[in-house]
């Protein structure tokens, strides 16, 4: 399923990208090696810096991986943790809980939007391709758009953000800490070149 979306000024004016949070992830190579004792730290410091870096008038456009090990009463305690004004969510390989939701049955403080396995915006003149696996070919491509996605953990030198040759970002966790706010990508795309890759 693809969803395509023209944003507002004051959306992408309030965007941020993550992805690859894996909340709750009870996984040594993932909690320790992000330096934590213990998945709960982990998901804990997450949720304070996404809440500070958004904050309530910021939308977070999360690339997959949400959590992991989680049923549906933590998937929905993490949720009512965020203080955002909206979340958008993008499928990943590790979908468990969320994909089977209907989110207009929760009561989050929040709404959120499910978009699928792929997602498109569009602002002004720049566009946006969103997929959680790291792409060769997107849409627009050879037009300058520019491809956001995650499930590397900052291992694919493709798509990290010293890679020139195409506009693709690895937004994930591991690489930033954070999420990016979407000025500070635009940044790293405008230092990076049109791939030219032959695409009907």
């Amino acid at each position: 399923m693809e969803i395509k979306r023209k944003l507002l000024d004051e959306e992408y004016n309030n965007l941020y990208v993550t992805s690859d949070t894996h909340f709750n992830h009870n996984k040594e190579f993932v909690f320790k090696a992000r330096g934590y004792n213990n998945p709960t730290d982990m998901t804990n410091h997450m949720i304070g810096v996404i809440n500070e870096t958004v904050g309530p008038s910021g939308i977070l456009l999360h690339l997959g991986d949400f959590c992991l090990n989680t049923f549906l009463p933590g998937f929905i305690s993490i949720l009512n943790r965020l203080t955002v004004k909206e979340l958008w969510l993008l499928n990943g390989n590790h979908n468990n809980p969320h994909s089977r939701l209907d989110y207009r049955e929760l009561n989050t403080p929040y709404p959120i939007t499910q978009l699928g396995d792929y997602f498109t915006f569009r602002h002004s003149k720049k566009c946006y391709v969103c997929f959680h696996f790291p792409l060769m070919v997107w849409d627009g491509v050879n037009q300058g758009s520019a491809h956001l996605c995650g499930h590397s953990h900052g291992d694919l030198s493709y798509s990290r953000p010293e890679n020139k040759e195409n506009k693709i970002l690895d937004c994930g966790w591991d690489i930033w800490k954070r999420p990016l706010h979407i000025k500070e990508i635009e940044k790293i795309m405008d230092k990076k070149n049109i791939a030219s890759v032959h695409h009907d």
